[in-house]
């Protein structure tokens, strides 16, 4: 694996033609998660990808879309059009220096520009380049039913602070603060065209959408364990090599 600590003569000589590009978000995750939680768990899975595929690992853009975040300090965001121009310049600075095969990994559901038509669209402009946004549903699926996690979560509940402890322990903060059964509690609240809270702070305070009293580092140890087998050999399988 090759990042931007290497000189251009080492992906020059690396003869790589891959490149992974990690597309992150600035935002609240609760009263005791970071606000880096989706771009920490979207670092990991890029790095095991990039691994696998002796892949150059394209610094992670730390800022995504987090509209439905705002009113909470700290939250950083995009609009969608601008993330779709940011991700178009960075594919074609690496389609232009000699990449024929481009991987796109966000973590962040917030991002779903990457989820819409625009990584096809966007693919179509170049003839002899493969990109593609990795389709790491089935990994997670498998993943998160092996770590035995039991509760409801939109965001930042059991899932995400297992992910946080097993990554990031000294990140994980003493006071976490639940909201449990959140797609109960939605109901009736202005939502967008995913199901989720147009203003999570309308809903939740705290700013959790589930139980993250509930995570665990060992349960996620045992989630990543999972999911990065099954993440890189399906990305593989996606990208044809």
């Amino acid at each position: 694996m090759l990042t931007w600590e290497n000189t251009w003569n080492d992906i020059e000589d690396s003869g790589a033609t891959a490149a992974v590009v990690p597309i992150g978000s600035t935002e609240q995750h609760g009263t005791n998660l970071p606000l880096a939680s989706d771009s920490l768990i979207t670092a990991r899975a890029a790095q095991a990808i990039a691994e696998e595929l002796d892949a150059y690992l394209v610094p992670l853009l730390p800022v995504g879309t987090s509209p439905e975040h705002m009113s909470f300090r700290g939250t950083v965001t995009l609009t969608h059009e601008t993330l779709k121009a940011v991700i178009t310049d960075v594919v074609d600075s690496l389609v232009k220096t000699g990449f024929r095969t481009i991987v796109i990994v966000s973590m962040h559901g917030g991002n779903y520009v990457l989820w819409s038509d625009f990584v096809r669209e966007l693919a179509a402009r170049y003839a002899h380049t493969k990109v593609l946004r990795a389709d790491l549903q089935a990994a997670w699926d498998q993943a998160y039913k092996a770590a035995g996690f039991t509760t409801p979560e939109m965001h930042a509940g059991e899932c995400e602070a297992s992910l946080i402890a097993s990554l990031r322990p000294d990140l994980v903060g003493p006071r976490p603060t639940d909201f449990p059964k959140p797609r109960e509690r939605v109901k009736g609240v202005r939502l967008d065209h995913t199901g989720f809270p147009l203003d999570v702070r309308e809903v939740s305070p705290s700013g959790a959408l589930g139980e993250p009293s509930r995570g665990s580092r060992e349960k996620g140890d045992l989630f990543w364990s999972v999911f990065l087998k099954q993440a890189v050999e399906d990305v593989r399988n996606q990208a044809g090599l």
